[in-house]
């Protein structure tokens, strides 16, 4: 596979009971179904999210997954957040994506709220490497050629703990790591390559394009997900909206044309956001 296009989208969403709002639930999987049908012609991977929202509910990454296979004949990869899920059930979980025959599981961890949520013994895995070590196993055992994704913070590639724990990952068995936070712009990416290259990763990671709406956009993303941004994003976000998509355009056209493997884009719900970025 050349240039490697890893779109995100979300499972179908239900709220929860609450006064005033009524979405039914074919409603929500016809969206879903739209989300990904939009966006097959600018994926090579079609990443399904796990959405940790208290005011959603969600159908799980893998059920939405094979509900795809069924009523639509898309393939996608179910994003798996294993930092709280009991051993039996990871297994099961990776040996029913086998089954399905898919050709992409992305592993995450979880934050750490989400984790001890999850699981009050504590994790029952010791890192994201030895899960995926486990299902690199299965997979042997089971003869499947499903590849396996994995996250990378790009940012603290700085440090020798995470140049280790990203390569620990790839050793596993992940085939590609997937960044974050954001490469913003080109400014940015200049760093993002330097570190790539340092580390020895620079064949190996698909760096984040993230359709960001505006200044308080990026400073409420900052807070959600616990990003650094840089000022140079800041910057373009006061210029607005417009600005914003023209440097993360200027970020998918240098990634293409410097050779890099590929890119990370989370749609954020706006399947029309994969045909303006990688069209």
């Amino acid at each position: 596979m050349g240039f490697i296009r890893a779109v995100e989208i979300f499972p179908p969403l239900f709220p929860r009971l609450a006064k005033g709002k009524h979405t039914r639930l074919e409603q929500s999987i016809e969206g879903f179904i739209y989300q990904a049908r939009s966006v097959r012609g600018y994926a090579d991977i079609i990443l399904v999210a796990d959405i940790k929202n208290p005011k959603l509910l969600e159908i799980m990454p893998m059920d939405a997954v094979a509900m795809l296979r069924e009523k639509a004949r898309l393939d996608a990869a179910p994003v798996l957040v294993v930092g709280g899920m009991q051993r039996r059930r990871f297994l099961s979980t990776v040996l029913t994506g086998l089954s399905l025959g898919l050709g992409n599981i992305m592993f995450a961890w979880g934050d750490d709220h989400n984790v001890r949520a999850a699981s009050h013994a504590g994790p029952e895995f010791a890192s994201l490497a030895q899960a995926i070590r486990r299902a690199a196993l299965l997979r042997e055992r089971a003869e499947a050629s499903t590849e396996f994704l994995a996250p990378v913070n790009v940012e603290r590639l700085a440090f020798p703990g995470e140049v280790a724990r990203a390569k620990g990952r790839l050793r596993a068995g992940a085939t590609h790591l997937l960044a974050q936070p954001p490469t913003a712009d080109v400014e940015t990416l200049g760093r993002h390559a330097q570190l790539l290259r340092d580390a020895g990763l620079e064949g190996r990671v698909l760096l984040n394009v993230f359709p960001f709406r505006g200044s308080r956009d990026v400073r409420e993303c900052e807070a959600y997900f616990g990003w650094r941004l840089p000022k140079s994003l800041h910057a373009i976000a006061e210029k607005g909206a417009s600005a914003l998509f023209e440097a993360e355009s200027d970020v998918v056209k240098a990634l293409r044309r410097r050779g890099f493997p590929g890119v990370y884009l989370n749609t954020r719900g706006v399947p029309a956001v994969a045909e303006r970025f990688l069209s």
